[in-house]
């Protein structure tokens, strides 16, 4: 009798060791499967706060483009006198440029991301120590305004240039802002985004592809450090 209840003893403990060490690796198997979820999870958040940003987004730049014309400037003698970028802002017949690109004009045409031209006659005001004009879109067109964000990006955060270079409608280029640069009339914003003749008047947008500054020249001797008016120059004539 004592020979056999200690078998059932023994198969008894037995059995619980089985159940116990079975139990054990499935608690370790589910940690497993829990660990590897969270981290395809936190590598899918990660991607998608990549595509988030505004310098990575192809079809978030392009939409901003829509919004972008190549400009190209006549005098009364229908004669080219010029060329530059320009970009709706703040309302829909408000097209943002800058003031050298309008010097001296009689009417500019104004050539869309979709090949489509109008022409623009009214220039409404002009701050020259900003080199920041504003123009009136004729009522018919569907540029949509582009966001804009009064603040200055830090130093080293990424932005997004579009302009017409060279005749070229709405290259875009991307670089980051290196500094600033303060005068008695502007704050200017230096950033290294390339840019070349044509660009004038065009967006610079930061990583949430709002407007931030508008494009007004480049040091010649300098390598891709290049400036850009605050968009609150704008904003201010506006008002």
């Amino acid at each position: 009798m004592n020979s056999i209840r200690f078998k059932r003893v023994f198969y008894i403990l037995l059995a619980a060791g089985v159940i116990f060490l079975l139990s054990f690796a499935g608690i370790r198997a589910l940690r497993g499967i829990q660990e590897e979820t969270a981290d395809s999870v936190n590598a899918l958040a990660g991607k998608e706060q990549v595509a988030k940003c505004f310098s990575n987004d192809p079809a978030g730049i392009a939409q901003a483009a829509a919004s972008v014309v190549m400009l190209t400037v006549y005098n009364d003698h229908d004669s080219k006198i010029g060329a530059g970028t320009g970009f709706a802002a703040f309302e829909p017949t408000v097209l943002i440029t800058a003031a050298h690109v309008i010097e001296n004009m009689a009417y500019m045409t104004a050539t869309c991301d979709n090949g489509e031209t109008f022409r623009i006659d009214t220039v409404i005001d002009a701050d020259e120590d900003a080199d920041v004009a504003i123009c009136r879109l004729p009522e018919n067109t569907k540029l949509t305004p582009l966001p804009y964000h009064i603040e200055t990006p830090a130093r080293g955060e990424k932005v997004v240039v579009i302009g017409s270079q060279f005749g070229l409608v709405n290259l875009v280029s991307t670089g980051n802002i290196c500094g600033s640069w303060e005068t008695k009339a502007v704050n200017w914003i230096l950033y290294t985004a390339p840019v070349s003749s044509g660009c004038s008047g065009g967006p610079l947008l930061n990583d949430e592809g709002e407007v931030v500054g508008v494009i007004t020249g480049s040091y010649e001797k300098g390598q891709n450090l290049n400036l850009a008016a605050p968009i609150e120059k704008a904003l201010r004539l506006m008002e």
